[in-house]
């Protein structure tokens, strides 16, 4: 989520601070499928919107998210969203974890959990965002990039909830109902507490083992987890690689983005 707030910070340049409730807008298709009745298929699958009510114009901003998406998964922002899982996509994400799909593929063999090149393709592509996301947020400002988006979240609860979840209604489709039980989970200070776990490499080694259920009480699945995160810190280490070519994408991408 650091990665999305710091993007769309430099995106809006000075006016960064104008409309707070832009961030919580711009991670929601992370945050609403909390809901149990709420896929991220569904949310990250959305048909692409080029224009919007002027009472709906913020949900331009979770398209925002869709977009930097498109670039860490296939190099180029679509006019509509790209379907099903591609483990030989060409977006960064993808192109930069193809050296850990061996690495991964060897490790789970070792702690006897054996898989597949697309779900190892799948893995790396995950342990690339986890590192590029940790490396951002360590060298780029990580108290105010969490203060920025803390201080958005309690913005939103506390002025912007209703507007939120009428404006989201209206580009998913859902039931208010449902997108304010969602929103609420996903705003939670457990929720927030858990992105702070997220600070350091063992925050993100225990995320993956969770992510991809392995076995938390293994010396060697942790130990395994945290060369291959390592591994991913060292491939991460130019920014601009990725962060330029997203912005430069999105801002002539043709989609409306305006406060």
């Amino acid at each position: 989520m650091m990665t999305h707030t710091w993007i769309l910070k430099e995106f809006l340049g000075s006016d960064f601070r104008e409309s707070l409730d832009l961030y919580v807008y711009n991670v929601c298709p992370d945050l609403l499928p909390i809901h149990k009745c709420i896929s991220s298929e569904f949310t990250h699958g959305i048909p692409r919107k080029y224009s919007y009510p002027p009472e709906h114009q913020k949900a331009a901003f979770v398209l925002f998210h869709l977009l930097v998406d498109d670039m860490a998964h296939h190099g180029q922002i679509h006019s509509e969203p790209v379907r099903g899982f591609k483990p030989d996509s060409k977006g960064y994400a993808y192109l930069l974890g193809k050296s850990l799909i061996e690495p991964i593929m060897e490790f789970h063999q070792r702690i006897g959990m054996e898989i597949d090149y697309r779900r190892a393709a799948y893995c790396a592509h995950m342990i690339i965002e986890l590192t590029f996301d940790l490396r951002l947020i360590q060298e780029m400002g990580q108290i105010k990039l969490y203060e920025l988006f803390s201080e958005a979240v309690e913005h939103t609860l506390d002025k912007k909830m209703d507007e939120l979840c009428t404006t989201l209604d209206w580009f998913f489709g859902m039931e208010t109902a449902s997108t304010r039980q969602a929103l609420e989970k996903g705003l939670s200070s457990r929720t927030l507490e858990r992105m702070k776990s997220l600070r350091n490499i063992e925050g993100r080694i225990g995320f993956y083992i969770d992510r991809f259920g392995l076995d938390c009480e293994d010396d060697a699945t942790w130990k395994g987890t945290r060369a291959l995160l390592l591994e991913g810190m060292q491939l991460v280490g130019d920014f601009e690689a990725f962060l330029n070519p997203t912005l430069h994408a999105i801002r002539n991408s043709g989609f409306p983005f305006s406060l």
